[in-house]
């Protein structure tokens, strides 16, 4: 693979990309289903759900055990519930990718602004990254509701440019999800898929990344 030049800015997805987070958001969903008095669920089919911010992974979830579309009442109800055991499982059971922590400080290292541009709640990121040890690593932190819209809208990784006034040309998108890739090929950045995340359990490489890597550390061959 022929290596990135003159790049300044990166933006990281979070959830299939840093963290493999689908157990702890299993435990919450189950969790969330049992008070409801519905049936549980597993790993293989919240991760197909995982990707589009936590309102639209419980509608799915609910949808699912149901058979049929939820109300905004019990939706709402239902997210307020979830968000209160997330709260209480968040790294019970995830954990990062191989490589992840050390790749991320030898880009550090490099001089890269860092960036992580997740649909994930703005308020969970602090404590997740800090478990991990990675917090220190991001120069700017871009959840799911920080801005008015988010991925796959370009929003975040145009803000990210615009915050440290960088050209979108010197600017990359790293993520495991159609919504990463699509949202950097919006926002006119280089993209970068991993093929080890999510996906909605789809091949990411039908979304046409202009790289694909198997392994978190290949980014050191790019970057």
């Amino acid at each position: 693979m022929s290596q990135l030049t003159d790049i300044k800015l990166i933006c990281f997805d979070l959830d299939g990309t840093l963290v493999n987070s689908v157990p702890d958001l299993r435990l919450s969903l189950n969790a969330m289903l049992d008070e409801l008095s519905l049936t549980n669920v597993n790993d293989l089919i919240v991760k197909t759900w995982v990707g589009d911010g936590i309102v639209k992974m419980v509608e799915r979830c609910l949808q699912h055990v149901n058979g049929n579309a939820c109300s905004q009442e019990m939706l709402a109800n239902a997210v307020s519930i979830f968000e209160g055991y997330y709260q209480q499982f968040l790294n019970t059971e995830s954990g990062l990718y191989p490589a992840v922590k050390s790749t991320l400080f030898k880009l550090q290292d490099k001089g890269y602004k860092i960036v992580l541009t997740t649909n994930k709640a703005e308020k969970f990121l602090p404590d997740l990254l800090s478990y991990f040890g990675i917090n220190r690593c991001f120069d700017l932190l871009l959840g799911g509701d920080t801005l008015a819209r988010n991925k796959p809208d370009p929003m975040q990784i145009e803000y990210a440019c615009e915050h440290f006034n960088i050209n979108v040309s010197q600017a990359v998108m790293v993520g495991d999800s159609r919504n990463d890739i699509l949202a950097g090929q919006h926002a006119k950045v280089s993209t970068i898929a991993l093929t080890y995340g999510y996906n909605f359990g789809e091949p990411i490489a039908q979304i046409n990344p202009d790289y694909i890597v198997n392994h978190f550390d290949e980014l050191l061959t790019l970057l």
